[in-house]
């Protein structure tokens, strides 16, 4: 079984640039599977990601923009994969990746920041819903405010709500030793505002390194 860590490299060695949004990964839940909801913030188009190469109308109505087969992995007799999701396509050889074909919402005018809204909160219209259907799946598991992270400087919609839970952004500095956060948990163990807020960026850290 792939773990949540390889998941998120291979994710990231795949797709690269596209996957621009927040990551957001449930934990502490009855087992050591994971789910991974990944928002693409960007573009994505998904007839060069799962390419459906053995449509007739395919090529010709693609044009330029249409894929190679030849130079695509083939899923089956009728999609394939782009060239450079390399580590994808190796996630589908091994039955760790599916993919789900012309799935929409039903938000069909063109604003992209009310169609993200609908995306996020699972409603039928924008702004319809206030909190994020991810929270709402988070409030069905065992409570715990472990229960779910985003790997994010602030918490996405989707994850937003009711139920409690924590956010991480890995710092573009170096990494502090071991032995400076045992000395800064030391410092703060006896202020009772500043104690609390250490645990808790480092439970979440702890979290994010799961």
């Amino acid at each position: 079984m792939i773990t949540r860590r390889n998941f998120l490299w291979c994710a990231g060695a795949g797709v690269g640039a596209m996957l621009v949004g927040p990551r957001i990964a449930l934990a502490s839940v009855e087992s050591e599977r994971r789910f991974v909801f990944v928002i693409q913030r960007g573009a994505a188009d998904g007839l060069n990601i799962v390419v459906p190469y053995a449509d007739p109308a395919y090529a010709s109505l693609r044009g330029a923009l249409a894929i190679d087969s030849s130079t695509a992995t083939k899923l089956d007799g009728t999609f394939a994969l782009h060239p450079s999701l390399v580590e994808t396509a190796k996630m589908y050889a091994a039955q760790q990746a599916l993919f789900v074909h012309a799935v929409a919402s039903p938000y069909r005018d063109r604003s992209h920041f009310d169609g993200q809204n609908v995306l996020e909160t699972g409603g039928t219209a924008p702004y319809q819903i206030k909190d994020g259907w991810l929270n709402r799946l988070v409030s069905m598991l065992p409570a715990s405010r472990a229960n779910a992270i985003a790997l994010a400087p602030t918490v996405p919609l989707a994850l937003r709500g009711r139920a409690e839970v924590t956010s991480y952004a890995p710092s573009a500095l170096p990494q502090a030793p071991d032995d400076l956060l045992v000395r800064v948990s030391q410092l703060y163990a006896g202020d009772a505002q500043l104690h609390a807020l250490w645990t808790s960026a480092m439970d979440a850290r702890g979290l994010a390194a799961d």
